[in-house]
């Protein structure tokens, strides 16, 4: 019965989509402008069954060589853009922001699940500016730095516990990469890994990715959809709708109204959230913009939690894998640090090129989001429905790119894979080579500053651009110089005395990540563990 019930519903869905494209008017285009180039779809159903479910950055390569560098698609009469090369992103989506700003329509989410009112999938508009500016206070480069001290005391944390733990890296990296977010955004401080604010953003994360893709619905094509019973479409859809809600409640209401409760006792340490509600308050005691509040800072904590603990997992695993680059980079440490007798420091940055050119070529080699990231999924029971996997841009308006026409509405994917993949700007881009990225024609090494910074495009284009990208580095980089400088990162041996080689493909959610492996942390040397134990004694006081 229910698949009878769903098939109905699909046909139906289908008509009603054919009736409103029948009678759609024609998107003004006076000039009467080509669409960009792409393969020719289906009637009604566009290009819906070209596209795989799985690794559509693949399919996307294949269009960019027949095609070029900007692709046009459609799926169910929705205009799908596929940008390929950083030079068009940039243009499109750093200097025509006004027009490239908004997000795909996504009802199941932001208006069903209550996801609507976080910075990274609200609509471009007044609350958008407004929580983007809430961050930019705080997390601009001059604002960063008010962290690094906090940065700095986690990585030897997690140091300390690699120590105790030499094969517990994936625990120990997810609970220190979430300790610094709450502290920063809430003033919370993470007593252990059962802490409930650590399972809260887990639990959000599980809950959409578990949901289905997003924009992957009915009712995210027509609205009135969304006012039917939800047990319509089934038992497992309204089980997942709801921990959809429970998720957005547990990273954006639930924290925001527990640091708004110790703000008001005076029980909580300086946050993000705790100066916002001190700068938005009336003297008649409300709080101005709450949601944008909670909205923006929610982000914060989702988003910065799940990617940077995946940056962490894809330094450690190239370390294993590339023992030579990882010699390199500890004795690069070693001429720096060794002089002093201490552990790295964030203000070593400059003085360390190699240890960014490494972070660099780690999220180059294996970028979190291979796409900004969109494709069609395909299943006739299910609906053919357009399926947003990540977060794409839209534009506000129509526009006009070099002779093609881009229809108000599109949604515009950014194919990071193919950009942080091309040869012209990475040559042998499939080889993990921070060399790629070092300039040694001077008196001391440094950065190139004639290739293309791999940041540029993973942190994402625009205005839509990720808000911690300076705290996001800052971590990483402190993270991964103090394990270089008192560890040596190896692969586990099995019982015969192998090497057990860990698996280099990433696998695709809500992000791309490895698939789960082990290490093993041994120090480098009595006086590494004795600069360890003498940083946390420091720390303490």
């Amino acid at each position: 019965m229910a698949v009878v019930i769903s098939i109905s519903l699909g046909c139906a869905t289908l008509f009603v989509l054919w009736l409103t494209t029948k009678n759609r008017r024609k998107p003004t285009n006076p000039k009467d402008l080509p669409y960009p180039p792409g393969p020719k779809g289906l009637p009604l159903l566009g290009n819906a069954l070209d596209m795989p479910a799985k690794e559509p950055w693949t399919k996307f390569a294949e269009w960019k060589k027949q095609y070029g560098d900007i692709i046009g698609l459609s799926v169910l009469g929705k205009g799908i853009i596929v940008v390929t090369s950083y030079e068009i992103a940039t243009e499109l989506l750093d200097d025509r922001g006004a027009i490239y700003s908004d997000r795909p329509v996504n009802r199941t989410f932001n208006e069903h699940g209550d996801w609507g009112n976080f910075l990274a999938m609200i609509h471009y508009g007044e609350s958008f500016h407004r929580q983007r500016k809430m961050l930019n206070d705080f997390l601009n480069p001059s604002g960063a730095r008010n962290y690094h001290e906090l940065l700095t005391e986690h990585s030897h944390e997690l140091a300390s516990h690699l120590l105790q733990h030499p094969d517990k890296f994936a625990k120990y990296n997810r609970f220190h990469i979430s300790s610094v977010i709450l502290n920063i955004v809430y003033g919370h401080k993470v007593n252990d890994e059962n802490d409930e604010w650590i399972n809260g953003a887990d639990s959000a994360v599980t809950s959409a990715a578990e949901f289905g893709q997003m924009g992957a619905h009915p009712i995210d094509l027509f609205a009135i959809l969304g006012k039917l019973p939800y047990r319509i479409w089934g038992k497992n859809f309204v089980e997942k709708l709801g921990a959809l809600k429970r998720g957005a409640y547990d990273i954006g209401p639930k924290p925001y109204i527990w640091t708004k409760e110790k703000v008001l006792s005076g029980t909580v340490g300086p946050s993000i959230v705790s100066a916002l509600i001190e700068q938005y308050s009336l003297p008649d005691g409300t709080i101005q913009y709450e949601s944008d509040i909670y909205g923006s800072t929610g982000t914060v904590y989702l988003g910065g939690s799940d990617t940077s603990v995946t940056a962490l997992d894809g330094f450690v695993l190239s370390m294993m894998v590339h023992p030579e680059i990882q010699k390199k980079a500890q004795q690069y440490i070693d001429e720096i640090i060794s002089r002093e007798d201490r552990l790295p420091e964030l203000s070593d940055l400059n003085a360390l090129p190699y240890i960014s050119a490494v972070q660099k070529e780690i999220l180059r080699w294996k970028p979190i989001t291979p796409l900004g990231k969109a494709y069609a999924y395909h299943d006739f029971v299910d609906v053919l429905i357009i399926s947003v996997e990540g977060l794409p841009h839209a534009s506000i308006m129509a526009d006009e790119y070099k002779g093609m026409f881009i229809p108000a509405g599109s949604m515009i994917i950014t194919d990071v894979m193919s950009m942080v993949s091309n040869e012209d700007d990475f040559p042998d881009p499939y080889t993990f080579n921070p060399e790629r990225y070092m300039d040694y024609s001077g008196e001391k090494p440094r950065l190139r500053s004639d290739v293309r910074d791999p940041f540029d495009i993973i942190f994402g284009f625009g205005r839509r651009a990720c808000p911690g990208r300076h705290v996001a580095v800052a971590q990483m980089w402190i993270m991964c110089a103090t394990l270089l400088s008192v560890f040596d990162i190896k692969c586990p041996l099995d019982e015969n005395g192998q090497e057990i080689r860990p698996d280099l493909e990433y696998v695709s959610s809500i992000t791309s990540h490895p698939k789960p492996f082990k290490s093993l942390f041994t120090p480098r040397s009595g006086r590494a563990v004795e600069l360890l134990k003498a940083s946390l004694l420091v720390n303490e006081q």
